[in-house]
C-alpha cells in the first residue's frame, strides 16, 4: 500500500469510520477483532500501532466512499479428492470420552489416550486427527504449560486449516487452540496479530456455519484477553472488561470456568479492584485444589501470595502461599514456566522483607532463568531486583540493570520494558546522591508509562518515588504536585503497604519544609505499617528517617538513638541510603520528655493516619488498633474482642488475663460486633480518646469490608477427595454461612433426617436443595411440600397418596409426595403448621420407612430422606400440645440454623449481585452496584431476610431503562 494510502487510513480516519460504532461491531463489520481495531486507533509512535493492509484496507476505503465493505473470505475449499473429511461416528466415539477428562483436570489420562490414539493410526480422516491433535494441544497448553509442545503438535493442522481440508466443526477448534497459543507467554511463540488473526476466523466459521459452542466463544475470549495482558495494555483490557465473564454462562466444564475465571482475576486487578482480584485468586486456588489441577492451583496462589504482599501481609503468610504453589506444581508435574516467575516474584518480595538477602537473590536467579528460556520480557522481576540492589548497596548492578531494560530489544513489551529501565535509573540516581537527576527520571518513567496506557504497577511505584526525590532535591511545588497525584494513584490502585511507603516521602517533604510535628506524624505512622507488615528493612528505614527528622528538630537522646539505628540497618546487612537530612528546624516546639501519654486532639493525628490506610485489611486495622491503644495507654493491657448475637465475646486480640475496666463498642458496618477495652484507670480524656478511635477503627474496617479487604478464613492446602460439588444459589461470603456450608457437606454421606430452622425467608429450602445435591440421592427426585399451604383435609391424601374410590371425589389412584420422592429427598417446609392428627402416621414412616395410604390395606415400603424446615419455635409447640413430643425428637436427629441476615451482613452484597446477575434481562448487561447502594443495602436491618432482598433487587430492576450502574436511588427499599 502506497504512504498516501496508509495516511488515508490512519488513527483519525479509524475513528471517523468508527463513528458511534463500539469498536466491538465495528471488528464485526470488518471481520477482524476489537483487538486489532484498538492497535489501528493508537498513534502512529505507539509501539503496538498497526496500520490496516491488504484487503482490509481496501474494505476501509470502500466504506469511506459510502460502499459495503468486502469482508475478507475465508481460504477457498479444495475439490475434488481432497475434499474435507468429516469424523465418522465412531471415530467421534472414540474421542467423546476425552471431554470428560478434560472437565475433570485429568491432564495425564487425556494425553495417554489421545495420543495412543494418534500413533495406533485408528483415526482415520483428517478431521478426527485434527480434532485429537487440538486435544492434545489443549492438554500441554492448559495441563502443563508447555506452550511449544502444544504449538508443535497443533502446527501441522493450521495449515490444513488454511488448506481448507478440516471440516468446518473442527476447524474452528484448530483455530480457537491457535488463538490462545499466539497469546501464551512465550517470546518466541506470543504474537498478538495472529491471535487476531485467528480470533477472526473462529469468529467467522461460529456465524457462517451456524456453529454453537459456548467453550470455543470462551476460549476465544481468553485469547483476547491473554493477548492484552501480555502486551502490557491496561486501555485495552479495560474496554473488554466483561467480555470473557459473559461467555461463562453457557460454559459447563467445570475447567474452563476455572481457567476463564483466572482471567477475570488479571482483569480485576489491572482495573483497579484488587479486593476483588485478591478474592478471586484465593477463590480460584481453593477451587483448583478441589478438581486436583495443580497448573491453575500453583499459579493462582503465586498472584495470591503477590496480591496479599501488597495489602501488607506478614512474609511468612506470603511465603507459606508459595511453598503450597510449589507442592501444586510438583503434584501437577510441572516445569518451570511462566507460574513460576510470579511465584518467584512473591517469594522474592517476602524474603527481602525479611532481610534474607541472600536467600532472595537465589530466587531471582531462577525466576530470571526462566525468563530467558522463555524469552520474555525481564520486567516482572524488575521491581525486586532493584530493591535487592538498593538494600545491600549494590549500586553498580543497578546500573548494568537499567542498562539491561533500556536495551532490551525483544518483542514483548520492549516500550514498557524501556520504562522500567528508566525508573530503575532513577533509583540509581537516587542512591548515588543525585536527586534532581533522580527527580527527572522519575517523572519520565511515569510519563512513559501514561504514554503507554498506564501500567498501574509502574505508574504507582514511579509517581511515589517521584514524591520523595522532589523532597529530597528541595522541589517543594513540584513534590506537592506529585503527592496528589501519586494520593490519586494509591487511590486508585490501594495498597497498603505503598501507602506506608507514601507516608514516609510525604513526611519527608513535611520534614524538609520545616513542619517537624507534621512529619512526625506521617513518619510515625508509616513506621507503624511496616511494623505490623513484617517488613524489617523498611521499618529500619523508616525509623531511621524518623530519628533524622527529631536530630533536624534538636530532639536530645536521638544521636545514641541514631547509632542504634546505624546497628540495625548493619546487622540486617541494609546499606543505608544517601544522607538528604534537613537542616536545623526552628520555632518547633519540642515534644515532652516524660514517658506520659500525649492525650488531646494532637495525639489523635498519628493514630487517625495510622487506622487510614489505603489498602488495609480488617486483620491489620484491628492489629493497629490494638498497637495504637497500647502507645496511648501504656500498662493499660488493650484487649479487642468479639460479640455474637447472644453478646458472648470471642477474644480477637490482647491480653485475656487482665480484668478490662472500659469497654466501647464498634462495628464494621457489615454486622459483626465488637469491642475494645483497656484495664486501669485513664487519663481525664482518656475515655473520650478511646471511644474515638474505636469510632475510626469502624469506619476502617466498614471501608475494608465495602472495598473488599475483608478478613478471609485461609483455605486448606488441599480439600479431601471427592470433596463436596459447588452448591449454586448458596452464598456463603460470611463466616457463619461458610461455616454452615462445610457442615451440609459433612452431611453429604448420611441419610439422618434434617431439621432446618431459621426465620422466614432467610434460605432454608436453599440449604434442603443443598443438601439433596451434595447427597448421593442428588440423581433422584427432590420433592417441596409447603405444609401450610394445603388445605386441612386434604392434607393426609396429599402426603401419602390414596387409591381411587377412597373418599368422595378421589377419582384416580394419587401416589402422594412421599411416594414421588421414592429414593430421593422430602422437603417439608413449615413442618409447625402440620395437622395434630397426621403427625402419627408421619412419625410412624419416619420411624419405619413405610406409609399406608388411603383406601390402602397393606403397608408401603418407601425409600426416602426427609428434610424438615421451620420458621416457628418447635419447642414452644411442643409445651402448648400443638406438636407430639415424640415427633418432635424424631425430627432433631440433625438440627441445622439459617442465621438471619442481619447476623451475617458479609453475605448481603454478595447476594444482591447474584439476584442482578439471576434478575437482569438475557441479553442485557447486569448493572453494578454504586458505593451508595452498597452503603443502603449493608445499613437496612432486613426483617424480610433473603426474600425482602431479592424482592428490592427485583423491584429496582423493574424500572426501565436499565442502568448501568445501580445507586441508592433506584433501591427502593422500604421499612
Amino acid at each position: 500500500m502506497s504512504r498516501n494510502e496508509a495516511q488515508g487510513v490512519g488513527p483519525e480516519a479509524i475513528r471517523a469510520l468508527r463513528g458511534g460504532l463500539s469498536r466491538a461491531a465495528f471488528a464485526r463489520q470488518l471481520g477482524v477483532t476489537p483487538l486489532t481495531v484498538y492497535r489501528w486507533e493508537l498513534p502512529e509512535a505507539a509501539p503496538q500501532a498497526r496500520r490496516p493492509r491488504g484487503r482490509v484496507a481496501q474494505a476501509l476505503r470502500q466504506l469511506a466512499e459510502g460502499g459495503q465493505p468486502t469482508l475478507p473470505s475465508a481460504p477457498p475449499r479444495l475439490a475434488g479428492s481432497l475434499l474435507p473429511q468429516e469424523m465418522s461416528p465412531e471415530e467421534r466415539a472414540r474421542l467423546t470420552p476425552c471431554l470428560k477428562f478434560f472437565q475433570r483436570a485429568d491432564w495425564r489420562s487425556a494425553e495417554n489416550v489421545l495420543l495412543a490414539m494418534l500413533a495406533s493410526g485408528e483415526l482415520r480422516s483428517t478431521g478426527a486427527r485434527a480434532l485429537a491433535s487440538a486435544g492434545l494441544a489443549y492438554v500441554y497448553r492448559w495441563g502443563f504449560e508447555d506452550v511449544r509442545r502444544a504449538f508443535t503438535v497443533l502446527l501441522p493442522h493450521l495449515a490444513e486449516a488454511d488448506a481448507g481440508l478440516l471440516p468446518e466443526s473442527i476447524e474452528v477448534h484448530v483455530h480457537a487452540q491457535a488463538a490462545n497459543l499466539f497469546a501464551s507467554p512465550d517470546g518466541r511463540i506470543f504474537d498478538a496479530g495472529k491471535v487476531n488473526v485467528h480470533v477472526a476466523r473462529a469468529e467467522t466459521l461460529l456465524r457462517s456455519a451456524n456453529i454453537s459452542s459456548a467453550e470455543v466463544r470462551c476460549l476465544l475470549r481468553m485469547a483476547e484477553v491473554a493477548a492484552a495482558f501480555h502486551l502490557g495494555a491496561p486501555e485495552l483490557i479495560s474496554r473488554q472488561f466483561g467480555r470473557l465473564e459473559e461467555t461463562l454462562s453457557g460454559v459447563t466444564d467445570p475447567t474452563m470456568r476455572l481457567m476463564a475465571t483466572h482471567g477475570i482475576a488479571h482483569e480485576a486487578a489491572i482495573r483497579g479492584e484488587a479486593s476483588l482480584a485478591t478474592r478471586r485468586f484465593r477463590e480460584l486456588a481453593q477451587g483448583a485444589a478441589r478438581l486436583g489441577y495443580g497448573l491453575l492451583e500453583a499459579r493462582s496462589l503465586a498472584f495470591l501470595a503477590q496480591r496479599r504482599l501488597d495489602e501488607a501481609c506478614e512474609p511468612d503468610e506470603a511465603l507459606a502461599l508459595v511453598r503450597r504453589a510449589r507442592e501444586a506444581a510438583w503434584d501437577g508435574r510441572l516445569g518451570r514456566g511462566f507460574s513460576f516467575i510470579f511465584a518467584a516474584r512473591a517469594e522474592a518480595d517476602a524474603l527481602l522483607r525479611l532481610a534474607r538477602f541472600t536467600e532472595a537473590e537465589a530466587v531471582l536467579d531462577q525466576g530470571d532463568a526462566v525468563v530467558e528460556d522463555l524469552a520474555w520480557t525481564p520486567h516482572p522481576l524488575v521491581v525486586q531486583r532493584a530493591r535487592f540492589f538498593y538494600l545491600t548497596g549494590r549500586y553498580a548492578d543497578m546500573r548494568r540493570l537499567a542498562v539491561r531494560l533500556s536495551s532490551y530489544s525483544g518483542s514483548v513489551q520492549q516500550a514498557l520494558t524501556h520504562a522500567y529501565g528508566v525508573w530503575v535509573e532513577a533509583l540509581a540516581d537516587w542512591v548515588e546522591g543525585n536527586a534532581q537527576r533522580s527527580a527527572e527520571g522519575f517523572a519520565a518513567a511515569h510519563a512513559r508509562v501514561l504514554e503507554l496506557g498506564g501500567w498501574p504497577y509502574l505508574r504507582r511505584d514511579s509517581i511515589i518515588a517521584e514524591v520523595g526525590a522532589r523532597a529530597a532535591a528541595n522541589q517543594f511545588p513540584q513534590a506537592r504536585a506529585a503527592l496528589r497525584r501519586a494520593r490519586a494513584t494509591v487511590e486508585q490502585f490501594p495498597s497498603a503497604w505503598s501507602t506506608a511507603l507514601l507516608h514516609r516521602h510525604e513526611g519527608w517533604l513535611l520534614a524538609r519544609e520545616g513542619r517537624s510535628r507534621e512529619a512526625r506524624e506521617k513518619l510515625e505512622a508509616s513506621l507503624a505499617t511496616f511494623t505490623l507488615a513484617g517488613d524489617l528493612p523498611e521499618t529500619a528505614l523508616t525509623r531511621r528517617t524518623l530519628l533524622r527528622v527529631a536530630q533536624a528538630a534538636g530532639e536530645p537522646g536521638t544521636e545514641s538513638a541514631l547509632l542504634q539505628s546505624e546497628e540495625e540497618l548493619r546487622r540486617h546487612g541494609i546499606t543505608a541510603p544517601p544522607d538528604f537530612s534537613p537542616g536545623p528546624l526552628h520555632a518547633q516546639e519540642a515534644p515532652p520528655t516524660d514517658a506520659a501519654p500525649r492525650l488531646g486532639a494532637e495525639s489523635l493525628m498519628v493514630p487517625f493516619e495510622r487506622l487510614s490506610v489505603r489498602g488495609m485489611g480488617a486483620p491489620l486495622i484491628q492489629r493497629e488498633l490494638v498497637a495504637v491503644l497500647e502507645g496511648l495507654f501504656p500498662g493499660c493491657a488493650p484487649r479487642l474482642e468479639e460479640l455474637d448475637s447472644q453478646d458472648r465475646a470471642t477474644p480477637l486480640l490482647g491480653q485475656t488475663d487482665i480484668p478490662t475496666s472500659e469497654w466501647v463498642e464498634l462495628s464494621d458496618g457489615y454486622g459483626r460486633r465488637l469491642r475494645v477495652g483497656v484495664a486501669g484507670p485513664l487519663p481525664a480524656d482518656g475515655r473520650a480518646l478511646l471511644t474515638a478511635l474505636a469510632r475510626l477503627a469502624g469506619f476502617a474496617l466498614e471501608v475494608a469490608v465495602l472495598r473488599g479487604f475483608a478478613h478471609h478464613v485461609e483455605p486448606p492446602l488441599r480439600e479431601p477427595e471427592g470433596g463436596a460439588p459447588e452448591m449454586p444459589g448458596f452464598i456463603a461470603a460470611s463466616p457463619a454461612m461458610q461455616r454452615l456450608k462445610a457442615e451440609l457437606a459433612g452431611l453429604s454421606g448420611s441419610r439422618a433426617t434434617v431439621i432446618v430452622t431459621g426465620e422466614s425467608g432467610s434460605g432454608k429450602e436453599v440449604v434442603a436443595r443443598g443438601l439433596h445435591r451434595l447427597s448421593a440421592r442428588s440423581e433422584r427426585p427432590y420433592v417441596a411440600f409447603n405444609c401450610a399451604a394445603v388445605p386441612r383435609e386434604l392434607f393426609e391424601g396429599q402426603l401419602f397418596g390414596y387409591r381411587r374410590g377412597a373418599y368422595t371425589g378421589a377419582t384416580a389412584d394419587h401416589p402422594g409426595v412421599i411416594r414421588t420422592a421414592h429414593g430421593g429427598t422430602l422437603f417439608l417446609d413449615e413442618i409447625g403448621e402440620l395437622p395434630l392428627e397426621v403427625q402419627p402416621k408421619l412419625l410412624r414412616f419416619l420411624e419405619n420407612g413405610e406409609i399406608f395410604p388411603l383406601g390402602e390395606t397393606r403397608p408401603v415400603q418407601v425409600d426416602v430422606r426427609v428434610i424438615a424446615a421451620t420458621h416457628r419455635d418447635l419447642g414452644k409447640l411442643v409445651r402448648e400440645g400443638r406438636f407430639r413430643e415424640d415427633l418432635y425428637y424424631r425430627l432433631q436427629v440433625v438440627p441445622v440454623r439459617v442465621p438471619p441476615l442481619r447476623e451475617r451482613r458479609e453475605d448481603i452484597l454478595a447476594l444482591a449481585r447474584h439476584f442482578i446477575a439471576q434478575l437482569t434481562p438475557e441479553g442485557q448487561e447486569p448493572p453494578t452496584l454504586g458505593p451508595d447502594a452498597m452503603a443502603a443495602l449493608v445499613a437496612h436491618p432486613w426483617p424480610g431476610n433473603v426474600r425482602e432482598l431479592r424482592n428490592v433487587i427485583e423491584r429496582s430492576l423493574a424500572f426501565g431503562p436499565l442502568p448501568a450502574v445501580l445507586g441508592a436511588d433506584r433501591l427502593r427499599i422500604t421499612g
